[in-house]
C-alpha cells in the first residue's frame, strides 16, 4: 500500500512538472531525475526498515534462554562494559591450568583467551585448534604477569573469536585439540562440558551480532527515511 502510494505520488510529480514546461531545460530535467532516485532510495529504505524490524523481533526473544546459563559482571572502575561469561568456563577454580575462556561484551563484541600457567615464560602468540589434520589458529595479543608461576593471557577478539567458536561448535563431540603456540607449543584436550559451554558461547556471540547490525540496519533507514520526507515537505 505505502509503496503504491508513493508510487503515485512520484507519478503526479512528474506529471505536474511536465505540464508546467514543455521544454524542460536541462537543470530541471536533472533535478526530475535526483527526485526519482531519491524516491526509489525512500522506497527502498521503508522496505530494509520492515525487513530488519521483522527479524529483529524473532530473534530478540531467543537471548533471554542463552543468557541464563551466563554469568554477567563488570569492574565498574576499570572497564568501560560489562561480560558474560559461560556459568562453567569461570576461572574461579581455574588459576593453575591451562584452558580457554570466552565471553560476550555488552557492546556486542566476542573474545576468546587462552590461559597459560606455568613455571617460566612461553610468550604465547596465537592459538591453533584442531581435529586430526583439520585445524584453525589465530593470533592474538598477550599479557603476562608472575605470581606463584607464570601467568599469561592472549586474548582474540571480534571475528577471529567467533571463527574458533564456530569451529568448536561444528565439532562439539569430537575430541578437540588446543594448542597454545609460543616458545614451545603447550597442548591440551577441551572436555565434553567445555566443548558444549563454548558452543552455548559461540551461539550467543552470533545472535548478539545479528542484533546489532539488525539495529544499526534500523537506524540508517529510520535516517534515510526522515531525510526523504524532510526533502518532500520542503517541496511542499
Amino acid at each position: 500500500m505505502l509503496k503504491n502510494i508513493f508510487y503515485f505520488i512520484i507519478f503526479s510529480v512528474g506529471v505536474l512538472c511536465a505540464s508546467c514546461a514543455k521544454h524542460p531545460s536541462k537543470v530541471e530535467i536533472m533535478r526530475q531525475e535526483k527526485q526519482q532516485k531519491d524516491s526509489i532510495a525512500y522506497v527502498q529504505a521503508r522496505q530494509n526498515l520492515t525487513y530488519s524490524d521483522s527479524v529483529l523481533q524473532v530473534l530478540l526473544p531467543q537471548t533471554e534462554p542463552l543468557l541464563k546459563k551466563f554469568v554477567y559482571s563488570k569492574d565498574e572502575k576499570a572497564e568501560d562494559h560489562g561480560h558474560y561469561v559461560h556459568r562453567l568456563l569461570q576461572t574461579t577454580s581455574n588459576t593453575t591450568r591451562n584452558f580457554i575462556q570466552a565471553y560476550v561484551s555488552d557492546n556486542r563484541v566476542a573474545s576468546i583467551q587462552s590461559y597459560y600457567y606455568g613455571a617460566k615464560p612461553h610468550h604465547q602468540q596465537s592459538l591453533r585448534l584442531s581435529i586430526d589434520e583439520g585445524y584453525i589458529e589465530k593470533q592474538g595479543s598477550n599479557h603476562a604477569f608472575q605470581l606463584e608461576g607464570w601467568h599469561e593471557i592472549l586474548t582474540i577478539d571480534h571475528e577471529d573469536a567467533i571463527e574458533l567458536l564456530a569451529y568448536i561448535y561444528n565439532h562439539v563431540g569430537a575430541r578437540v585439540r588446543v594448542s597454545s603456540i609460543g616458545q614451545q607449543s603447550v597442548v591440551y584436550y577441551l572436555s565434553t562440558t567445555e566443548q558444549q559451554a563454548l558452543a552455548d558461547t559461540y551461539q550467543l556471540a552470533v545472535l548478539m551480532r545479528d542484533i546489532d547490525a539488525l539495529e544499526r540496519a534500523i537506524h540508517v533507514s529510520n535516517l534515510q527515511i526522515q531525510k526523504y520526507e524532510k526533502k518532500h515537505a520542503d517541496c511542499k
